[in-house]
């Protein structure tokens, strides 16, 4: 009978030269709770060193460390029953930096022998594979929400499409044009909708009804410096004989009919200031917001190109009433979109859209006796 041949084992220079050296945090727990090693991986995660650690409890060194009371307990109770293994997923956070801990608590004994004497713990830092985890969960919610979001945006134009011929026929009627407000309506309802169904973490509207006061006057002086462009348009249209009307048209409509109460007057400049909310709501929080969003990170210019498709849709939502008018929106919407960008609010396109509205169609009357279909 032949003798077994004996296991080769390492030696124990080389096991504490392979514990020392490895990333992951190595540390041993005698019956008792007490810390007999401590190796330069569990120093890492920690903060804290071997010499001021080893030969205390666990209770003493991990129960005043913040966010370790998970750790504290899946320690102790693998001192308390060490005949089971013990596994647990903590978070550790050092200042701006958390750390995603795997940690396993096995019983320690001595070779050849069943006496015990004590655990061992081991911690592997998981926090590369647990952030590439929630960015492909990330990647996955945003994909699902821009899709989510192309669909509500068909949606509006599709609904617009097929109810613009019974709008134009309305018009035609001389009843109030309805395009702009159906399709506005059908905007802020989209735009619920897709608060509700799409991913929370896209943040798509952006409600800050709090601006600073710069952005503010920003949008103030800008609407101003716009106003002033147009006026000096129109008068040198006048003065080339191109259009024959007053540089002002007060208390008339844009479909050129003379208001000679002005009561009536109020009560149209109160709609459009009504529209003008949501207009800015739907097209900078409902559209622009969500798709600044979605391009962030996959283009340059994400800002400008969100603004550029978001004003490019709101010309179209302004193409059944005359080309002129469709073109002539696309500049002040730009200007809209780029305060939006700015201020990350909603408050300063509105403020600007009022403000250049009311005077172009109000006071200057520039869309004044277009034909609207």
């Amino acid at each position: 009978m032949t003798d077994p041949v004996p296991t080769p084992s390492l030696p124990a220079a080389m096991t504490e030269d392979i514990v020392a050296s490895s990333r992951d945090g190595i540390l041993t727990i005698d019956p008792q709770g007490g810390i007999t090693s401590f190796n330069p991986g569990a120093e890492t995660i920690f903060g804290l060193k071997a010499p001021d650690v080893v030969g205390r409890t666990v209770a003493e060194v991990f129960l005043p460390l913040e966010g370790t009371d998970d750790f504290v307990d899946c320690v102790l109770e693998a001192v308390r029953n060490p005949d089971a293994e013990h596994v647990a997923a903590i978070s550790l956070t050092h200042g701006p930096k958390t750390l995603h801990l795997s940690v396993r608590a096995v019983l320690l004994h001595r070779k050849d022998s069943n006496e015990r004497i004590g655990v061992l713990v081991m911690l592997a830092d998981e926090s590369e594979r647990v952030e590439l985890l929630k960015r492909t969960a990330e990647r996955e919610s945003e994909r699902a929400a821009t899709g989510r979001f192309i669909v509500g945006i068909l949606t509006i134009f599709s609904v617009f499409t097929l109810l613009l011929e019974p709008i134009q026929k309305l018009a035609r009627a001389h009843f109030y044009d309805l395009g702009p407000v159906i399709a506005l309506l059908t905007l802020v309802v989209i735009a619920f909708f897709l608060d509700r169904w799409a991913a929370p973490a896209t943040r798509m509207f952006k409600l800050n009804l709090r601006p600073r006061w710069r952005d503010v006057i920003e949008a103030v002086v800008w609407s101003l410096g716009v106003c002033v462009l147009m006026t000096a348009g129109k008068a040198l249209l006048i003065a080339t004989g191109e259009v024959q009307p007053p540089l002002y048209s007060f208390l008339v409509l844009d479909d050129g009919s003379k208001v000679t109460e002005p009561g009536l007057f109020l009560i149209a400049l109160s709609i459009y200031l009504v529209s003008v909310l949501f207009q800015q709501f739907a097209i900078r929080c409902a559209i622009q917001a969500p798709l600044q969003s979605f391009l962030t990170g996959v283009i340059g210019p994400a800002g400008w190109t969100a603004n550029i498709v978001s004003t490019l849709l709101f010309a179209v939502l302004h193409a059944h009433l005359n080309p002129v008018v469709s073109l002539a929106v696309i500049a002040p919407s730009l200007l809209w979109g780029w305060l939006f960008m700015r201020s990350g609010s909603v408050v300063t396109p509105i403020l600007s859209h009022a403000i250049i509205g009311v005077y172009a169609i109000f006071v200057l009357g520039i869309f004044a006796g277009l034909d609207q279909v």
